[in-house]
């Protein structure tokens, strides 16, 4: 375990931690993995764990967030996570021992990504939390609810649709997907149908569908036909529940959508206007003001708002917004951000820690924030407003966490803690430091508190849906309000204490409604039945137990210094060709490949054939990021061909040319290339732009020299390259929909020049830029691109160009470059469709662009220049291009093609566009 020295204890205690979920959490999977690094990132603000290979490591964030179930971050990590480190350590054990002498780990990274669907690998570790376990997110409403409101109002989607995902509906994500497959296969057939898989996948890696071929064996079902079986299940359940569900009265607020959209976190501002925290699917995130007519005015565009960190009063908006680190991944900071409506004031607050759920004092003087410290301390802190001053602090003896504080009085809030026994509702009295539990029954998920004259309101999943309920602060009884059909939450009283607006699901999103609490029918707490998990419960008794983590953070595990310099490189994978890592071409050749656990130490090392050539060079590329700048070398060696024309000449005794051939002769020489690339990325993400800025130098050098075949025009020699280069963007966040944002500049600054060596390269110069606009209609965009380009040549050497030409048309020597480009993208359609199960269209979308270009060169004779051109080149044409997976392969793809006129040609010219998206793992 690999952890900054300040969080001794804790990384103490998550060992003794990870040791007690080990025997539990690799039962059902029958494997005992071997170890594994674990990684702690304790100064980030996400909220977040992974499982790589290649090489082999776990990472966890370790700052909780404010949506989490009720059990501790770092044991809802372990339990998650390490059920990942089984499954990828049991295909590698599995796997033919001849592919990991010629691939390392990667071939083991490579069928455990390519083969098992990722809702497999995600709904199993659900499964496995919530079977491990009181709680976890099979016992979390509103992680069930997504599938539930789907089916019961729109129907089952195609298998494609609920793993691929849709542009046009929402998609419940692969987590929630494969609790439900994993967890019901297991319910019918056991533990062995999973555990077969990944001992299939693993010893027939070359095979075409392990997975399917297993499940056969196993259920008579493939993967689209075990869908098909358990959401046929699922549907018959949940419309034979949903017909006897009686809703209660309300009205609704919000006007149709007729995209996926949420309002969540409201307010009302008076008796019948309406605050809320607006996401859709064709929009970027925004408040937002609500007539009673349904009519929306935008209020502000935040920045990334953390989980459950948003709250109003009167006039005043404040929310945590996240703030990422000027230079490194995996730090950041939260900042208190505050919005007046009326008069537009902002106003920011920098807390001492990472902050959430900030809400204002009723006098506005003071606001109460949960805050985490970076050694996983937490806090109920309390800050001066408008000045930002650390006014209280409050931590309980057992370090429980806080969620969604609410004030009382001025010094009084209501919050709800974390304990060993789950949820609780508690008040903390600032003026005595002290807090005292209002609740010790469990009312499972707790949320969105908001208090009222003598009340206090939340959101509980007592009865197996997120519902409405109250608790009177007099006498500490319990009722419940109001159940929705699938779920409700961040309720909002108003002033007149005669309504409750609530965000209330759909399968189309939170819509707004509105209840009157004059017209309700209440149930007291005693007389609601509590809720039940049939499959949860089902699942668990597949397992031994639950684990019993430990309470104690003595010292156990030895730990000593982590030395980054001697841990610098870990060859993990090679491969008998040569892969070129940044566009996933693949040469003859062999590759070695290494990369430190902390991710900041790259090396590839590789000997490349070029059978055009018929010669081998061998490759050095190394990166490190581990300082303030990132360091790129680079490093080619070896010999390089080419042919050339030689006119032999046939003469007789007396020295007269009698015939006269032209003969193409190969020729060879040496060539050793190296480069040193030193940048500095820098994050200024601000609100709802994201902005980087990146000043970096390159330096490159050449050698060639001529072997005996050359000819004798061949120049050897050496030459040298500096190269100077300054980056920036600022681009509005982008919606789901969006083609292009709607708002947004690049501008790309470069010089390069050779000032020493026996060649020189001569220099050039370029600035390029690109404009984006919002289209016609909502989700088009407007790409406007000009750059410009000087260039002296060195003689026969000279750098490549960087400005682009008019799309369709070929390069030629020029000294100037002068291009403007205009492109208007759209969507199409979203046809959700399957072709013959090769292809799944989530997407069609066309573009129109039109280019113009202005070329300067010279005119040469012998070397010598002998006068100048100018030459103006167009071309004007159409994309249309589709979002795509191919073979249920979970990386999108776009796939189509561009057809470019070129007036000048008279001719029209077609290209093959084709791009993968891994990033999307």
């Amino acid at each position: 375990m690999i952890y900054p020295d300040y969080y001794e204890v804790q990384a103490q205690k998550l060992a003794g931690t990870l040791d007690a979920v080990y025997p539990y959490g690799s039962y059902s999977l029958k494997y005992n993995p071997k170890k594994i690094p674990v990684i702690l990132h304790t100064q980030t603000v996400q909220s977040n764990g992974l499982v790589a290979w290649a090489p082999k490591r776990a990472e966890f964030y370790t700052t909780p967030h404010q949506s989490i179930y009720a059990q501790d971050w770092l044991e809802q990590l372990a339990l998650h996570e390490f059920r990942h480190v089984v499954q990828i350590d049991k295909i590698h054990s599995n796997m033919p021992g001849w592919l990991k002498v010629l691939f390392g780990e990667q071939v083991s990274a490579l069928a455990f990504g390519g083969y098992l669907p990722w809702w497999f690998i995600e709904g199993d570790a659900v499964v496995a939390e919530t079977a491990l376990s009181n709680y976890g997110r099979g016992r979390f409403p509103s992680f069930l609810m997504e599938h539930r409101a789907q089916v019961v109002e729109k129907g089952a989607f195609s298998y494609d649709k609920a793993y691929l995902g849709s542009y046009r509906d929402f998609v419940p994500d692969h987590y929630k997907l494969g609790y439900y497959l994993v967890g019901h296969t297991k319910e019918r057939y056991g533990n062995q149908v999973w555990e077969e898989v990944l001992t299939r996948t693993g010893q027939k890696p070359l095979s075409l569908s392990p997975v399917n071929k297993t499940l056969k064996d196993y259920t008579g079902l493939n993967k689209k036909q075990l869908y098909q079986s358990v959401f046929d299940s699922l549907q018959t359940v949940w419309l034979k529940e949903d017909k006897s569900f009686q809703p209660k009265s309300f009205d609704v607020f919000s006007q149709p959508n007729a995209v996926f959209t949420n309002y969540r976190y409201n307010h009302w501002l008076n008796d019948s206007v309406l605050f809320s925290y607006k996401t859709s699917y064709d929009g970027i995130p925004s408040f937002v003001k609500v007539k009673p007519d349904g009519k929306e005015k935008k209020l502000v565009f935040p920045g990334i708002v953390f989980n459950e960190s948003a709250s109003y009063i009167g006039e005043w908006i404040v929310w945590s917004e996240q703030i990422s680190d000027l230079r490194w991944q995996h730090s950041g900071h939260s900042l208190l951000r505050l919005f007046n409506t009326g008069n537009k004031k902002r106003l920011e607050i920098k807390t001492e820690h990472k902050c959430f759920s900030p809400v204002i004092s009723p006098q506005k003087d003071k606001i109460a924030v949960v805050e985490t410290d970076f050694s996983s301390n937490y806090y109920l802190s309390v800050y001066q407003l408008p000045g930002g001053k650390l006014l209280q602090r409050f931590q309980t003896p057992g370090n429980n966490y806080f969620f969604t504080p609410e004030w009382l009085t001025n010094n009084q809030v209501a919050v709800i803690v974390l304990t060993k026994e789950g949820k609780r509702l508690a008040t903390i009295d600032f003026s005595e430091d002290k807090m005292e539990m209002l609740t010790t029954r469990d009312l499972g998920e707790l949320k969105h508190l908001r208090a009222h004259a003598d009340w206090l309101y939340f959101i509980s999943s007592y009865s197996g849906k997120n519902s409405l309920y109250r608790l009177n602060l007099s006498n500490r009884k319990i009722e419940k309000i109001f159940e929705p059909r699938f779920g409700v939450e961040s309720p909002a009283i108003s002033p007149d204490g005669k309504n409750i607006a609530l965000s209330d699901y759909t399968a189309s999103g939170f819509r707004l409604i509105q209840i009157s609490l004059e017209n309700i029918n209440t149930s007291p707490l005693d007389d609601v039945e509590p809720a039940l998990y049939p499959l949860a419960e089902k699942l668990a008794a597949l397992e031994p137990g639950i684990p019993v983590f430990p309470d104690s953070t003595e010292e156990k595990y030895a730990s000593e210094k982590y030395s980054k310099t001697a841990n610098l490189f870990k060859f993990h994978s090679w491969a008998p060709v040569y892969i070129n890592t940044e566009s996933y071409e693949f040469f003859p050749g062999v590759s070695l490949m290494s990369q430190n656990v902390l991710g900041t130490s790259e090396t590839v090392i590789g000997y490349k054939w070029d059978h055009t050539e018929n010669t081998g060079r061998f490759t050095l590329d190394y990166t490190f990021k581990g300082w303030y700048p990132v360091f790129d070398f680079s490093l080619t060696q070896g010999p390089r061909a080419s042919s050339y024309y030689q006119i032999m000449q046939n003469t007789d005794n007396q020295g007269n040319v009698v015939s006269q051939d032209t003969v193409l002769r190969k020729f060879t020489w040496g060539q050793t290339n190296a480069g040193l690339n030193v940048r500095l990325p820098l994050n200024l993400n601000k609100g709802p732009f994201y902005r980087i800025i990146q000043p970096e130098v390159q330096y490159g050098f050449n050698f060639y020299n001529g072997h005996d075949s050359a000819p004798e025009q061949f120049r050897g020699g050496n030459f040298h390259s500096l190269g100077y280069r300054l980056y920036f963007h600022q681009l509005l966040r982008q919606s789901y929909r969006d083609m292009y944002p709607n708002f947004g500049i690049i501008l790309d600054g470069s010089y390069r020049h050779s000032p020493v060596g026996l060649l020189r390269a001569g220099e050039i110069s370029s600035l390029q830029s690109v404009l984006y606009l919002p289209g016609v209609l909502n989700n088009h965009g407007i790409k406007v691109y000009a750059g410009a380009q000087h260039k002296n040549t060195g003689g026969r050497l000279g750098f490549s160009d960087v400005v682009r030409y008019a799309r369709g048309w070929g390069r030629i020597n020029t000294t100037d470059i002068y291009t403007a480009g205009v492109d208007y993208k759209l969507p199409l359609f979203y046809p959700d469709m399957n072709l013959l199960g090769l292809l799944y269209v989530r997407r069609i979308k066309g573009a129109l662009f039109a280019d113009y270009t202005r070329l300067k060169g010279n005119f040469y004779s012998d070397g010598q220049i002998t006068g100048t051109f100018v030459k103006d080149i167009t071309s004007m044409g159409t994309e249309l291009t589709a979002d795509v997976n191919f073979v249920r392969f979970y990386a999108p793809s776009s796939i189509g093609f561009r057809a470019s006129y070129l007036p000048e040609m008279k001719n029209v010219y077609f290209d093959f566009l084709f791009s993968i998206d891994f990033t999307s793992f």
